[in-house]
This record gives C-alpha cells, sequence and structure tokens, in this order.
C-alpha cells in the first residue's frame, strides 16, 4: 500500500474491508473504488467501508470474476468533468458533463482540455479504435479520470456527425 492508494481484488476488499482500507477511508468512512482496468466491469464509486460487499461493487451484475483487481483510493473533491472521444489516437470531439443526473452541459472542449487530452491520446496505449477519456478538474490541476469504452459510454453533448466522420 502507498499513502494514497491500495491495489487489491473485489474478494479481498470486500472480505475485511476496514483492515484493506481503513487508513484510505475520509471522515465519513468512505473510500473510492474502481476497476484496476480499461475495460470498466464497473463504474468507479465512493462507498462506505462499513457498506463494502462485492454486491456493492455490481460483482454478479456486470462482471463474476470476485479476482477482479481494483484500486482503492482517498476520496476527493472533484470539479468540472469533460466527456472526450477518442478515435484513432486523435481527439474528436468533446464536451463537459455533469457525472451525477448524467447531465450534458457544455458541447466543445476549452483549449486546455483539448490539449491534454490529445497529449494523453498520443501517449497512451489505445485500448480500443474508439474510446472515451474523461478529464476532471482537481486541486492539483486538470487530470485523466478515466476511461469508457465506446459501447457503453454516454456522448453527452458531443459532436455525432464527428463521430461518425472519424469512424
Amino acid at each position: 500500500m502507498q499513502d494514497d492508494v491500495v491495489f487489491t481484488t473485489v474478494r479481498a476488499l470486500a472480505a475485511d474491508p476496514l483492515a484493506a482500507a481503513a487508513p484510505l477511508a475520509d471522515d465519513a468512512g468512505c473510500v473510492f473504488v474502481r476497476p484496476d482496468s480499461p475495460l470498466k466491469p464497473f463504474s468507479g464509486r465512493v462507498v462506505p467501508l462499513s457498506e463494502l460487499t462485492a454486491a456493492a461493487l455490481d460483482h454478479g451484475f456486470y462482471y463474476d470474476d470476485l479476482d477482479l483487481r481494483i484500486v482503492v483510493s482517498r476520496t476527493q473533491s472533484l470539479g468540472e468533468e469533460w466527456r472526450v472521444v477518442v478515435c484513432d489516437g486523435g481527439v474528436v470531439t468533446g464536451c463537459r458533463y455533469e457525472a451525477q443526473g448524467r447531465q450534458a452541459l457544455d458541447a466543445g472542449l476549452p483549449v486546455g482540455v483539448r490539449s491534454l487530452a490529445a497529449t494523453i491520446a498520443a501517449e497512451l496505449p489505445s485500448p480500443e479504435r474508439v474510446y472515451g477519456l474523461d478529464l476532471v478538474q482537481t486541486e492539483a490541476g486538470l487530470r485523466l479520470l478515466e476511461l469508457n469504452p465506446f459501447s457503453g459510454m454516454d456522448l453527452y453533448a458531443c459532436d455525432l456527425g464527428a463521430i461518425v466522420a472519424a469512424m
């Protein structure tokens, strides 16, 4: 375990959440949990350690492997989020969105968001030909939040014509 993250499995975390992740819990006893994979068998989420079970991480619904590798970290306050569509290693389109309520906000990408997305898309091995790349504003600056499979992501206010043309 590093100071701010634990790499483990659903089985190990669900068997004894306090032993696996108590040092990471916030004042409300919560941690952030997500798959250690770009395939996203479940969405990252904040979970109270007292309620942490395999079912709370969608086991049996989206995946069946209790040995699925996961990342557990401290909760953080997040700012604005952007969904970026990448095709063949290049940024195609994007928009700002609100994850709670799955709400599209602003079409288009600010220059800084587009620039970071392009850098990540160029340097990160592509998980698929077309995929989503989510960026978020944090206290430390703009950061990669997660990757999303194209077949399972919301497009919000992304330019659908640009996506079709790129594909």
